[in-house]
């Protein structure tokens, strides 16, 4: 981003409250920093497809504190959340969409959620790699949720998504994410199928039992919401009863609800 550009957007917009910004490259995070901080009543920031080479920040530049919902995909996380965490207090965000998460990540998301605490209300990631050592297990082992004591809601893109990457996520670790969020409410899963024998594939196979006895367990005593979000070829209603055959003991409660489409951008 040239020099004017940058000027520019530092001394205007003043009353925006929604900062969106994609698809640019910055020398440093510190330009982006700039930006950010130079937008004094901004409740919603939201930056896709961003880069730089230097990340380092001037800690003296400092986030509106009416600043609620964060939402970061194909950017360094670590940076951004980093130069959040300088912040005494911290700005109460509520909402944060992660996107993709990558192990380089992780340690920065960790620090972060740990001291924004119970500010937290709702959460939307998405994992792309299960393997030892990837970013579900990394992701696991760095971020403890249970110190966001009023996170009700989260929201897992790409649960399931045969339809496209003949990937799923719905494997150990999504269990074990789940169970440290104790006071869960909601939890919406994305999948994306082309066919319903894609709801038991050979590799990484779902494992729905644990996943039933998960969502009626008592340690989730306030869960009134599942959802699945449903894209690809395959029919909702069929889709719908296959995932209830799935989830027996789930399905006797009122607890599951299908949608078309994706699972929403968190606001």
């Amino acid at each position: 981003m040239n020099p004017s550009t940058r000027s520019a957007l530092l001394a205007g917009f003043q009353a925006v409250t929604h900062l969106e910004i994609r698809a640019a490259q910055f020398d440093s995070v510190n330009h982006l920093v700039q930006l950010v901080s130079s937008k004094p009543v901004l409740q919603i920031l939201s930056v896709d497809d961003l880069g730089w080479q230097d990340p380092s920040f001037d800690g003296a530049q400092w986030v509106s504190s009416a600043l609620h919902s964060v939402r970061l995909s194909n950017c360094y996380k670590r940076d951004i959340f980093d130069w959040l965490a300088s912040h005494d207090p911290l700005p109460p965000i509520k909402h944060i969409q992660l996107g993709s998460v990558y192990p380089e990540d992780t340690h920065s998301i960790g620090r972060f959620l740990r001291r924004l605490g119970a500010h937290l209300l709702t959460l939307q990631l998405e994992f792309s790699s299960l393997d030892a050592g990837g970013d579900a297990e990394d992701f696991c082992a760095r971020v403890d949720l249970t110190h966001n004591s009023t996170l009700h809601t989260i929201i897992l893109d790409k649960f399931i998504n045969y339809s496209v990457y003949q990937f799923s996520s719905a494997v150990e670790w999504i269990p074990e994410l789940l169970s440290r969020i104790p006071n869960l409410m909601e939890v919406s899963f994305g999948v994306a199928i082309r066919d319903l024998g894609e709801l038991h594939p050979q590799e990484d196979p779902i494992d729905w039992d644990t996943l039933d006895s998960l969502f009626c367990h008592p340690r989730f005593p306030h869960l009134r919401t599942l959802r699945f979000w449903v894209s690809g070829t395959v029919a909702l209603d069929a889709v719908s009863a296959a995932i209830a055959r799935c989830l027996p003991r789930t399905s006797e409660r009122p607890l599951l609800r299908f949608h078309r489409g994706v699972p929403g951008m968190v606001e």
